[in-house]
């Protein structure tokens, strides 16, 4: 039986991870609530949809030991969608979540080899309202998620490009805190994305593509992955300050994925600052 490996710098990154998102999100505790005040955040009601689009630049750090032994890093773009939608409020997981992202960078080692990146993820979710005061609301529920991220290296190399990801149920976590500074309502709001069980593509011990298309041996590509082998995490804290008939929405996000389940490591460790606007769509007739 193959054993599994596990790398401490994970681990160690993950508490790091968690630890800041964990104070962030309980931020607003300390600061004067906005009750009796325009909110510059509440959930959406029944047939209500709210948007948020943000653009940004951040750092990436990638490590694909099909391509090479060696770590890539760079600035990369980001697109990224979030909306929430109110289908049946009252009931059990009566909250729509969705968040989709495109990541795209152009990275170099420090050989001064460059490598193309780019990441597309898509996440949805149905929440259940575990927690609604004046203050602060705590969504929680399962959720379907899609990743696929597109690596190539341009450097000669025998194995020019390949590609990570996942098809997994998860979980889904949003945290939103409401309070004011003087008069002006504002929000913190934390999320995370991690997926729990699912498949993932991995050629087996630096396989390469060309063989398992020549071989017809999609497969042996295909690995159960769950979250003992297979790392992911996606997480958000974005600060809502109300602007004009929307919010602004400032923010921090970090996405990572880890695994060796090809036998080969993969480390996708990305983290972008991101500006964008909130948008409540008026509710249906």
């Amino acid at each position: 039986m193959k054993k599994t490996i596990f790398l401490t710098t994970d681990s160690s990154l993950c508490s790091r991870i968690l630890s800041v998102f964990f104070c962030l999100a309980f931020l607003p505790a300390l600061i004067l609530p906005a009750a009796g005040q325009s909110s510059a955040w509440e959930l959406p009601e029944h047939k209500e949809r709210i948007n948020a689009f943000s653009v940004g630049i951040g750092k990436s750090r990638e490590r694909e030991t099909y391509i090479s032994e060696l770590s890539y890093s760079g600035l990369i773009g980001s697109l990224q969608w979030d909306s929430w939608k109110g289908a049946a409020p009252d009931g059990k997981l009566g909250y729509g979540r969705t968040h989709s992202s495109v990541l795209f960078g152009n990275l170099e080692s420090p050989r001064g080899s460059r490598m193309l990146y780019a990441s597309v993820d898509y996440f949805y979710s149905r929440e259940w309202s575990v927690v609604h005061t004046e203050v602060s609301d705590l969504l929680l529920g399962p959720s379907a998620m899609f990743k696929l991220c597109g690596l190539y290296d341009m450097s000669n190399s025998n194995n020019t490009a390949t590609g990570d990801g996942y098809l997994s149920l998860g979980l889904c976590v949003d945290y939103i805190g409401r309070f004011k500074i003087r008069d002006y309502p504002l929000a913190v709001q934390v999320n995370l994305f991690s997926p729990l069980i699912g498949i993932a593509p991995a050629p087996n011990f630096d396989q390469p593509y060309w063989f398992v298309y020549k071989y017809n041996q999609y497969a042996s590509l295909i690995h159960f992955a769950w979250v003992g082998n297979c790392f992911g995490l996606n997480g958000q804290v974005n600060v809502i300050c109300p602007l004009l008939d929307g919010s602004l929405r400032l923010g921090c996000s970090v996405d990572y994925l880890g695994n060796k389940l090809g036998g080969h490591l993969t480390m996708l460790d990305d983290t972008w600052f991101s500006i964008g606007y909130v948008h409540r769509l008026t509710k249906k007739k």
